[in-house]
């Protein structure tokens, strides 16, 4: 059953869709509990379009990753359409900052985000096959499914990443469907989990990511849903020539390509927790980057993703700021 959120992004679109080359969104998945991203290239297909609880991806990742969009884009003199949550407002901003992608050339609808759920939650809460439906009423989600109706405090499913989020409303876009969103979350909060791990000694905090990373595959699963990791072919985790990183998957491949891949977004990543979202191991690799945020906050009074203007402060030179 379509919501009236879903009516109105599909009204919206249908009005500017002349001026499109594509419009990126979400559509139904292959059960009720899941969505999947979707290239809607005609007016007759917009109401494959979905938005609600379920819209985890971070959309943001196909502009940044596939220059043939925003080069068709200006071949046709129209726009890329694209849907984006609050965290995926700032990603835009990124890529806009990094010139990646052209402000002009975007048709940004901004949706207000109450928040995604884990799907991880539901399974370890319920069994997940035969869901018929996910639906919200206030701040409780009611999940229909072989067993009967169950309902859960919104709070309990929803991703990490959503818990501790500042900015669910779009900080950059053409236009809004839904009401304002208030935080989750106080900013003196949002480092809890970082500040869980830096309160572990040394020797401990070693062993929490020894046996966190142990796990990893090296799959790049990570790297490829970052929105920031474009450097496809040559990245450093691959490349010949140089050759800075071997493929084996033994522990200490495994720290050096995930410090190296969070040494590369530090001052850049805007926290959408798409890394964490697709790992297949749970390892929670988005902490790496929230503490160098974190870091970056308190040492140069930086936050990414906020202000198209703003250059981040590690990718600049400023020959009289003093040292550190």
């Amino acid at each position: 059953m379509k919501t009236s959120l879903t009516t109105e992004l599909h009204e919206k679109i249908r009005e500017v869709f002349t001026e499109l080359e594509l419009m990126i969104g979400w559509e139904a998945g292959f059960d009720a509990l899941h969505t999947t991203p979707v290239f809607i290239r005609s007016a007759d297909d917009v109401g494959r379009l979905t938005w609600g609880l379920l819209c985890a991806q971070n959309l943001t990742t196909y502009l940044g990753k596939d220059l043939t969009l925003m080069a068709a884009a200006r071949e046709s003199n129209k726009k890329i359409g694209i849907c984006v949550k609050g965290c995926d407002s700032r990603s835009i901003v990124g890529l806009i900052q990094d010139r990646l992608i052209e402000r002009d050339r975007l048709y940004i609808i901004g949706l207000p985000c109450q928040g995604v759920i884990d799907w991880k939650k539901v399974a370890a809460r319920m069994p997940i096959s035969g869901i018929s439906s996910v639906r919200i009423a206030g701040q409780e989600v009611i999940i229909e499914g072989a067993a009967g109706e169950r309902r859960f405090d919104l709070q309990e499913l929803l991703a990490r990443r959503c818990l501790r989020c500042l900015y669910p409303n779009p900080l950059i876009s053409d236009c809004v469907v839904g009401e304002t969103v208030a935080p989750r979350v106080k900013k003196q909060d949002v480092h809890q989990d970082v500040a869980k791990i830096e309160g572990l000694s040394l020797q401990d905090r070693l062993a929490f990511w020894q046996q966190e990373l142990d796990r990893c595959l090296r799959c790049y699963a990570c790297r490829n849903a970052c929105p920031f990791c474009i450097c496809q072919d040559r990245c450093i985790a691959e490349t010949r020539d140089p050759k800075w990183l071997s493929q084996y998957v033994k522990l200490p491949e495994k720290f050096l390509f995930h410090f190296i891949h969070a040494m590369h977004l530090a001052g850049r990543c805007t926290e959408c927790g798409e890394c964490e979202r697709v790992c297949p191991m749970d390892i929670p690799v988005t902490l790496i980057k929230e503490e160098l945020n974190k870091i970056t906050a308190e040492l140069l009074d930086y936050e990414a993703g906020l202000d198209v203007n703003a250059v981040p402060p590690l990718v600049t030179f400023n020959p009289s700021e003093t040292g550190l």
